[in-house]
């Protein structure tokens, strides 16, 4: 009888244990950004890995490259905005056109069309 009621108490502490650590745990995490500005042709990583394109507000094209653990890696396919939700926190990533060589040779002698 002792057994089966400290094997119960155990049980108990146990489930306890668990469902506290859930309730306490937390989905919403903040998304973190390595940059925020880039070019077209970059990488660059979003944390947590489920974070979500909104594709209603994002205007550029991204390519997922890779999961890594808690994070996800991107590269930056056209140029626009793309906004990052998770949860109720929205970050947005700049993705500025790449520059052309002849772009980057009339920039160096000065005839660029502003």
């Amino acid at each position: 009888m002792q057994k089966k009621i400290s094997i119960t108490i155990g049980l108990l502490i146990s489930l306890a244990f668990l469902g506290t650590t859930s309730v306490l745990s937390d989905d919403c995490i903040t998304i973190i950004l390595e940059k925020d500005t880039l070019k077209v042709g970059d990488s660059f990583f979003v944390c947590p890995a489920h974070a979500d394109i909104n594709q209603n507000l994002s205007t550029g094209t991204v390519e997922l490259v890779g999961i890594n653990g808690n994070y996800c890696v991107y590269l930056a396919k056209n140029s626009g905005t793309i906004v990052f939700e998770n949860c109720d926190s929205k970050k947005t990533v700049r993705i500025f056109p790449k520059e052309s060589p002849f772009g980057a040779l009339m920039n160096i002698i000065g005839r660029v069309k502003h």
